[in-house]
């Protein structure tokens, strides 16, 4: 009786979160990713126990990265073997990867992520679920703090992520996850690399964390109340960081931003850098966010303590008389667009849509690109048509130009809703 009352309490726990913050609604489908080991069986378990309450569509992913040689070969057959019997569709990614690659937890991670969510996307799963317990909140908290974090990495992890991911069990602990297995007989395979002290996530799991309990005995919950705190003076911070971005933006070329430094001086520190972090996140396409060192570097550009600098070789931030700009840092052109006729083309790069206008009559064959160094229109390079234009430096090696096999035939102008760009001779045809 005591059994079965623990087992309905768990059910009852996990429903709460699959259907509350999870956002699981009646008739979703849900790719469920199971490894074989103890967490992910009982996040199978719980998920066929409400699957008829829901009518939730099931599926099942197992992830083989290849890196523990027969053992990977067994854990993939046990999920399936399992799936089998219960006629779970059941899904084997394998990543075949190298166990010299380096930082191989981060790698793994991330690897095993992207490929669950092309997975979920291309087979149209509403959410795919991993099982996350609450010792995984604690722990991946911890080494946040021992790497250097801010307040977004003391945040944790939530119960649903923006792509779809969702961790309907991240507020139950291991202990009453490994009870829940006993009680309900649930078989699972032990992965070894989990007994290796060498991985940072292994070494917090096995000697950090009980420490700490023999201080708090409620150290998990301590913890995930910090995270939960974090998380909502995050999205605060987040809000606040939004509206600077938006009244301080003198343009938005997806590629290029540029904000007036006036604005942004008046705001404190802190919601900066967290406009800061959002965009540059958002530009070199990394949602977890950018190292601290970097954060501080780009304030400094702000202020002025410097004047340009680049981030991962892939953001460059740079001042420019009252304008404070955010580029892509690849090599031009950055964009390039063929062109057979006049017309609209839009360029998703800048996001922008540029109006050709061409002789009629005439077939052609050129292209809108952006500036490249010694471009130049009769005889005459085109900064310096830019310059009286007054587009700033730092601008310039963005903006469109039609180009034919002989160079560049014509400047774009701005428009209220994009560019124009005309090509009044009529030969090249």
């Amino acid at each position: 009786m005591h059994f079965h009352g623990t087992q309905e309490n768990l059910q009852n726990i996990f429903t709460s979160a699959l259907t509350g913050p999870c956002s699981v609604k009646q008739g979703d489908s849900v790719l469920t990713c199971v490894s074989g080991g103890i967490d992910s069986m009982v996040l199978l378990d719980l998920m066929l126990c409400v699957r008829n309450r829901l009518d939730l569509r099931l599926g099942v992913i197992h992830v083989d990265h290849g890196l523990r040689g027969d053992e990977s070969g067994r854990d993939a057959r046990f999920v399936q073997d399992m799936c089998k019997e219960l006629s779970l569709e059941f899904h084997l990614v394998e990543l075949h990867m190298d166990e010299n690659s380096g930082n191989l937890e981060e790698e793994a991670r991330k690897r095993r992520y992207d490929s669950v969510q092309a997975f979920r996307q291309s087979h149209i799963y509403d959410h795919a679920a991993t099982g996350h317990t609450l010792d995984d909140q604690a722990e991946t908290v911890l080494y946040r703090i021992t790497r250097g974090t801010g307040i977004r990495g003391l945040s944790g992890m939530e119960y649903r992520r923006p792509d779809g991911i969702i961790r309907p069990m991240l507020g139950i602990s291991r202990s009453r996850v490994v009870d829940y297995a006993f009680q309900r007989s649930i078989s699972y395979v032990n992965d070894r690399t989990n007994e290796n002290l060498g991985l940072a996530r292994n070494l917090i799991r096995s000697a950090v964390i009980p420490v700490m309990k023999q201080i708090n005995t409620r150290t998990l919950d301590s913890i995930a109340s910090l995270a939960t705190i974090a998380r909502d003076e995050c999205s605060a911070l987040d809000a606040l960081a939004v509206r600077v971005a938006k009244d301080s933006c003198a343009l938005d070329w997806e590629v290029i931003r540029a904000y007036r430094l006036c604005d942004l001086l008046k705001e404190p520190d802190a919601v900066l850098k967290r406009m800061l972090i959002n965009v540059i996140s958002h530009m070199i396409n990394e949602p977890r966010g950018i190292e601290s060192i970097q954060v501080e570097a780009a304030l400094d550009v702000i202020k002025g303590a410097s004047h340009a600098h680049t981030i991962r070789r892939k953001v460059k931030l740079i001042r420019e008389g009252n304008l404070f700009f955010m580029h892509n840092a690849s090599q031009s052109p950055h964009y390039t667009r063929s062109v057979d006729r006049g017309g609209p083309f839009f360029i998703p790069e800048i996001n922008k849509t540029v109006r050709v206008i061409l002789p009629h009559g005439g077939t052609y064959n050129l292209l809108i690109r952006s500036l490249m160094r010694g471009d130049k229109i009769g005889g005459r390079k085109v900064t310096y048509n830019l310059s009286k234009m007054k587009i700033p430096c730092t601008l310039r090696s963005f903006w469109p130009v039609l180009v034919s096999q002989e160079g560049v035939v014509a400047v774009a102008v701005e428009e209220d809703d994009g560019f124009k760009v005309t090509w009044e001779q009529a030969n090249g045809r």
